[in-house]
């Protein structure tokens, strides 16, 4: 302990484990506060009653009670799925309606938080960075106002979207597919993330194309409770298809590619024509970004899969038709682990927050503060700034091709024959240029008369058949080079006149 320090600081500071993490008791004591903190300022929010509570949950949970709670499953009553009207059954029991719902939905942003904090510590490893993620989820406007004040229930099927994301982290494609079934069993709008799993099918990342029949499994068992209390089973089959075609706006207030045509609700001009050629244009955009990723060689880090991620979602939210205005939620979750994973992005989770808390304003207060056009612009920017991101990310991580290039059919071009030829050129020049006696000395055989009789020396055969210069200069060549060099007329050590052969020699040798 050092002179200075706190027992109150080494206390803090103090290191402990919860299971594989490692964390300080600081770290700990901050996200208590944070839990705490956010859970007063819902429960501040309980008492507001929003314009949907009053026209549509209220009248549900009446007729739920007049029914016999559990016994009204088997008519028809909302239009929600079986397993969130197995909530407000339960629910029902008890005194306080506005309180109960809005529990339900305060219950699931804890979940969610907490599956934020999971999903950050595996991909980061990092318990603070897991915790400012549940931080900002938590303490995020859209959040809260979708939950605690406006009672509606967007977190229950987005808090399954996060937990199948964070099967997907663990490669447990059983995992994710089952939960992605859970979520589309409580909302059509956790379809938005299966262009993307089918993305990582194509790349063979964690997800396997026989597990997406875990969905409609899912989704038929959920309705089973219902079907046996009475409600008819094809009924329970089609209520996405009935919910699809109640809206025949173009969008409801959301702000995508609709209202720059003025096709908000309300007001309709060529509603049914755009809404077929919009799906057309989502499918091909989201067939791009696919055709995009599989054909290129991209090593699959967890930024890149977050990153593409939020742009198919918020690409299939801002093409498709008949969007309402708490549609953008789940982006507004994906965009916040792309910022956690890459906290110089977090000015672009802030943006589509923003954007999705003025998107609800007209519908809670009946204000517009931003004209729905100008924030349709905004919103496209955004999406315009993450699909540059993945392909900046594309391009990085891409794998060299294999595509041959101009320079190596020259490097795979024998090369070495043209060499072997100067070799041979060099070999004769180095033999007989270098040194000027030998020069002299082949001059003369070729001038000679007996030319024929002396080619069949052995220094000429060698130096001529030799392929290597350095054998034939360091062995063979020097040593036969001293026994055939010119000299002056003069005694020699054997007596003889010179060791280059005359004519006159010759004819003694015959």
């Amino acid at each position: 302990m050092k002179e200075n320090e706190r027992v109150f600081d080494r206390v803090m500071f103090q290191e402990i484990a919860i299971g594989s993490a490692r964390c300080r008791v600081v770290d700990l004591a901050f996200a208590a506060c944070v839990l705490v903190l956010a859970l007063l300022v819902r429960i501040c929010l309980l008492p507001i009653e929003s314009a949907d509570y009053y026209g549509f949950l209220k009248p549900w949970m009446d007729q739920i009670r007049e029914k016999g709670g559990f016994v009204s499953l088997g008519v028809e009553i909302s239009n929600y799925t079986s397993p969130y009207m197995y909530i407000m059954c339960l629910l029902s029991y008890f005194d306080s309606d506005l309180v109960g719902l809005k529990a339900v939905s305060i219950l699931f942003d804890y979940a969610a938080a907490l599956t934020v904090l999971m999903i950050v510590y595996r991909l980061t490893g990092s318990v603070r960075r897991g915790i400012l993620g549940m931080t900002f989820l938590l303490f995020s406007p859209a959040v809260i106002i979708d939950g605690a004040y406006w009672a509606q229930c967007d977190i229950i099927y987005c808090t399954f979207i996060l937990l199948a994301l964070y099967g997907f982290f663990r490669k447990n494609s059983t995992f994710c597919l089952v939960f992605v079934g859970v979520s589309f069993a409580f909302k059509l709008q956790a379809l938005f993330i299966v262009p993307f799993l089918l993305i990582m099918w194509a790349k063979r990342r964690t997800i396997l194309l026989r597990h997406f029949l875990w969905v409609p499994v899912i989704y038929v068992l959920s309705a089973v409770p219902a079907w046996l209390m009475g409600r008819g089973f094809w009924d329970l089959m089609t209520i996405y298809f009935r919910q699809s075609g109640m809206y025949p706006w173009g969008t409801l207030a959301y702000p995508n590619m609709y209202a720059f045509l003025d096709e908000v609700m309300t007001t309709t001009h060529h509603a049914a024509e755009l809404s077929g050629s919009g799906m057309v244009l989502t499918v091909m955009l989201l067939g791009g970004i696919a055709y995009f990723v599989y054909t290129k060689k991209v090593r699959l880090t967890d930024k890149f899969v977050v990153s593409l991620a939020l742009l198919t979602v918020s690409v299939t939210v801002y093409t498709l038709p008949h969007m309402h205005d708490r549609y953008g939620f789940l982006i507004d979750l994906l965009a916040l682990l792309y910022a956690m994973l890459d906290v110089r992005k977090l000015w672009l989770y802030f943006g589509f927050s923003l954007v999705s808390v003025i998107t609800f304003m007209p519908y809670l207060i009946a204000v517009d503060i931003v004209p729905i056009q100008y924030t349709a612009i905004g919103l496209l920017a955004l999406i315009l700034l993450v699909g540059y991101d993945v392909y900046r990310q594309a391009c990085e991580l891409s794998e060299p091709q294999e595509e041959p290039c101009p320079e190596e059919p020259q490097e795979e071009s024998c090369p070495e024959e043209p060499q072997e030829e100067s070799c041979l050129e060099e070999i004769q020049e180095e033999a007989c240029l270098e040194e000027p006696q030998e020069e002299s000395c082949l001059e003369e055989i070729q001038e000679g008369p007996y030319l024929e009789e002396i080619q069949e020396e052995p220094c000429l055969e060698e130096i001529q058949e030799e392929p290597c210069p350095e054998e034939t200069q360091e062995e063979s060549c020097p040593e036969e080079t001293q026994e055939n060099e010119i000299t002056e007329p003069g005694p020699s050590p054997s007596g003889a006149s010179g060791a280059f052969p005359t004519p006159g020699s010759l004819d003694s040798r015959r």
